[in-house]
């Protein structure tokens, strides 16, 4: 009774061990997908500045990305019949965007 009892605590402790490290494993591909590779010699670059500015890189770089979203343009390109010509499936998606 008391073996049995022990397999199962430790089946137990195997199921939680096992479910941890899935959950762990998981977290850190979604972290990995958030990140962006800057070029090396621009994140010198930008840890020379933050240190004079008495800032942080991360503070910068959101800073420079507010400020491009600011001017971004985001009208779509319309496209032309030729286009649609050539390509029938950009009839249909233009069918499915078309408001009701």
């Amino acid at each position: 009774m008391a073996n049995n009892y022990k397999r199962f605590i430790h089946n137990q402790f195997e199921k939680a061990k096992s479910t941890a490290s899935e959950f762990i494993s998981s977290r850190s591909v979604e972290q990995d997908e958030d990140m962006i590779d800057l070029d090396p010699r621009y994140v010198d670059q930008l840890k020379d500045i933050a240190i004079l500015q008495h800032t942080t890189v991360e503070a910068i770089v959101n800073g420079l990305i507010a400020q491009y979203l600011a001017s971004a343009s985001y009208e779509l390109t319309p496209i032309s019949v030729d286009q649609k010509e050539a390509n029938p499936l950009l009839y249909l998606d233009g069918i499915c965007k078309q408001e009701d």
